[in-house]
């Protein structure tokens, strides 16, 4: 059975609906989630760590998770959906600054946060490690990001890149209909592609 690896994004958690959809829709794979936080270092290596340790097939992310998949020097199949390509500006926004509430339970019991300046410094001199197993799908209408289609374009080849109209920022509403949805259908060409 391919073991898959979900990232989630800024203030959320392994408990994400997403979690629950992609176990809901991919029922021939093994679907493994983190807590990651807000420290891009800790986060990566926790992330390579983890994917070394249980023998990952796929690591998929979302958002600000999108971006520490691209950052990830592991060697198996990436997926960034959605990515936050340059997080030290894009979560520069009022609304992301100050005291957070994460929106889902955490295994750490945290609920609450802090994130400032000093935090977005953090992002500095952090390389993405783009390989050829390394995938973008970005939405052509992202409410919460704004139009990162070109950068997402720039990072890797066209046949490994896709646009999607299906969805904004979240990744649920591809999985509402089973087989047929962009993401849905990339992740499973690419399970069975490395069967072969």
């Amino acid at each position: 059975m391919k073991k898959l690896l979900y990232i989630h994004g800024f203030c959320s958690s392994a408990q994400t609906g997403t979690v629950a959809r992609l176990r809901q829709v991919l029922t021939d794979c093994e679907v493994h989630a983190i807590d990651v936080n807000h420290h891009p270092a800790e986060s990566i290596k926790q992330i390579e760590d983890y994917v070394r340790a249980h023998d990952i097939d796929l690591l998929i992310g979302t958002s600000l998770g999108g971006y520490y998949v691209l950052c990830a020097d592991v060697d198996c199949i990436k997926v960034a959906a959605n990515p936050a390509t340059d997080p030290e500006h894009m979560l520069n926004q009022p609304s992301m600054m100050g005291h957070q509430r994460y929106f889902n339970p955490r295994q750490d019991g945290n609920w609450y946060f802090d994130f400032g300046p000093e935090n977005l410094l953090e992002f500095r001199g952090i390389a993405m490690h783009i390989t050829p197993l390394t995938h973008i799908i970005c939405s052509d209408h992202d409410e919460l990001l704004g139009d990162n289609r070109a950068t997402c374009r720039a990072l890797v080849p066209p046949e490994r890149y896709r646009e999607t109209s299906q969805i904004g920022h979240r990744m649920a509403p591809v999985f509402s209909e089973p087989h047929t949805g962009d993401l849905w259908l990339l992740l499973n060409d690419l399970l069975d592609a490395n069967d072969a």
